[in-house]
């Protein structure tokens, strides 16, 4: 199975990165330090590394120099991943590429794609417009879904609320098992733009966080009522 050590001493990108890969078929590892990160490329080997720059005790780019500078991990691909404008330097120190945050989960597993394959589990996903309401900046907003899935879901907007911030959906299952609105927290993960019959269309992902197995299984008989 490939495996890809992502390294960033914020925990919540972390999260996201991961997040952003659930679909991939791959096993994960995260560093917090670069010093973490040089002892999991020895230990596992991984097939590329997602590296931050700013990290405490050793940075991204002496972490880079490191790893291309060892015969026996010099050939894995190193992705920078970080907030700062430092390409040209990040290159130099031996980077295969170099990504400035945000991004969303396409982009990310593009890039991650120019250097390894990997594989994207499908998920099932049935197209409704469901009404959601939510809260983001002290607003209330309503937004129609394009789409649902067991994992997450896709709501059209013009103001996409940013990558990572979590939200509080609220919004009615046609035909639940159980009366009442379904309430649940979701992450924006990505976000989406595209031309359709000359108008552009926006709208932004977000995977459910706090699904008890319960609210899991509702959303479950309520895919399988749509599919049939």
């Amino acid at each position: 199975m490939t495996k890809i050590l992502l390294v960033d001493d914020i925990r919540n990108f972390l999260d996201l990165e991961i997040s952003f890969l659930k679909r991939a078929d791959c096993r994960i590892f995260t560093a917090s330090t670069g010093a973490e990160a040089l002892k999991l490329a020895k230990q596992e080997r991984p097939d590329i590394i997602l590296l931050d720059l700013v990290m405490p005790e050793m940075g991204g780019i002496e972490t880079t120099r490191i790893l291309k500078a060892d015969p026996e991990l010099k050939k894995i691909p190193v992705i920078i991943v970080t907030s700062t404008n430092k390409r040209e330097e990040s290159l130099k120190a031996g980077a295969d590429d170099f990504v400035q945050k945000p991004i969303n989960e396409r982009g990310l597993l593009n890039e991650i794609k120019k250097f390894i394959s990997i594989k994207e589990r499908e998920e099932e996903r049935v197209p409704i417009g469901l009404e959601v309401k939510y809260r983001y900046m002290g607003i209330d907003r309503v937004n129609y879904s394009r789409d649902i899935s067991n994992k997450g879901i896709f709501l059209i907007t013009e103001k996409p609320v940013p990558i990572g911030v979590e939200l509080e959906l609220e919004f009615e299952l046609p035909d639940d098992v159980k009366s009442g609105r379904f309430k649940t927290k979701a992450a924006v993960v990505r976000e989406e733009r595209e031309e359709r019959e000359g108008r552009i269309i926006t709208g932004m992902g977000l995977e459910f966080r706090d699904l008890t197995d319960d609210k899991a299984k509702r959303i479950s008989q309520f895919i399988s009522r749509q599919m049939k």
